[in-house]
């Protein structure tokens, strides 16, 4: 079996969803022949690997393979896998090409031993060698290394990016995937393309319809529909229907500190549901709720508390 992540990944620039600006600065490189180190940095499963790799794909064309090198630095991290493996890559003499490629996958988990070795090395080898360091966050990367390095900012997929990969998979795949379920895939997901492209694969062998539903249970999330719906019959003055919503999702194993940080999620986030100022004396009783719960309180009883707090609102 073919897995989706590897059948779907972009093969070159112009496939690369959402990152235009980074595109644009990799292709100006090439055009000017002046490929230069660098640090890719954003959240995980936008496209800094697979640029790397479109790189690599057009620079070195057929041997491409013989001249990069993938690392994923949270395993090879330690400073004798720099000094050893990474060193000899780097002094070898590219194969019919200028230079060669090393990317650090995940290089914010380097140690600071390690990332001074390769301050060293990209000054030593930077005739036959290039340094590419794909990141979640950039400040994890020692001044040194930054400052000899160009940055691209990959920026989070909008909804719209999400949804248009989203399609086109069900499109290839024969899938039916309704609104709803797009915007679960979206949450769920939260833009990482490879996670999602995991999700529907996986929920694609047991039916071609994909359902909000079936997202959060393949997920192990809740179901923020179900909550926000409760915080709207609570909201409205109905503490009886709220608490009945919120039960059937407590009955369905919920962690009482998923839902309280569910919760929170929702009023942060939906504009909505409630105005701006009463949002933010709702976040400090569910911080309330929270802390009472931490100290030792009844978590059950205080969760109806504050289901009762909002019911009491309206009046």
């Amino acid at each position: 079996m073919v897995l989706w992540i590897e059948k779907y990944r972009p093969s070159s620039f112009d496939e690369i969803i959402g990152q235009r600006d980074s595109v644009e600065k990799l292709k100006a490189m090439l055009e000017k022949g002046d490929v230069q180190h660098m640090i890719l940095s954003g959240p995980p499963g936008v496209g800094k690997t697979t640029s790397a790799v479109a790189l690599a794909r057009v620079v070195f064309g057929e041997s491409w393979t013989q001249n990069f090198m993938e690392l994923n630095a949270s395993d090879d991290r330690k400073l004798s896998v720099i000094q050893g493996k990474v060193k000899e890559f780097a002094r070898s003499k590219p194969i019919d090409a200028p230079f060669k490629i090393i990317l650090f996958d995940e290089a914010d988990s380097l140690t600071q031993e390690a990332q001074q070795a390769l301050r060293r090395m990209m000054e030593e080898y930077s005739g036959t060698c290039r340094f590419v360091f794909s990141v979640n966050y950039q400040s994890n990367i020692i001044e040194p290394l930054q400052s000899r390095c160009v940055i691209l900012r990959f920026q989070p997929l909008s909804k719209e990016d999400v949804y248009s990969f989203i399609d086109g998979i069900a499109k290839k795949e024969g899938l039916s995937v309704n609104s709803e379920a797009k915007e679960s895939l979206e949450y769920v997901s939260k833009g990482d393309l490879r996670a999602l492209t995991n999700i529907l694969q996986s929920l694609s062998n047991v039916s071609k319809t994909i359902t909000a539903e079936a997202v959060y249970a393949n997920a192990g999330i809740l179901d923020s529909g179900k909550i926000k719906q409760g915080l709207k019959e609570a909201l409205s003055g109905n503490y009886l229907k709220a608490r009945e919503s919120f039960e059937t999702i407590l009955d369905a194993g919920v962690n009482m500190k998923e839902m309280l940080s569910e919760i929170f999620e929702i009023l942060i986030t939906s504009d909505d549901l409630i105005e701006t100022k009463t949002k933010s004396y709702l976040i400090e009783k569910l911080a309330e709720t929270d802390y009472r719960i931490v100290e030792g309180a009844t978590p059950y009883i205080q969760f109806q508390a504050f289901i009762a707090f909002l019911s009491n609102l309206k009046n």
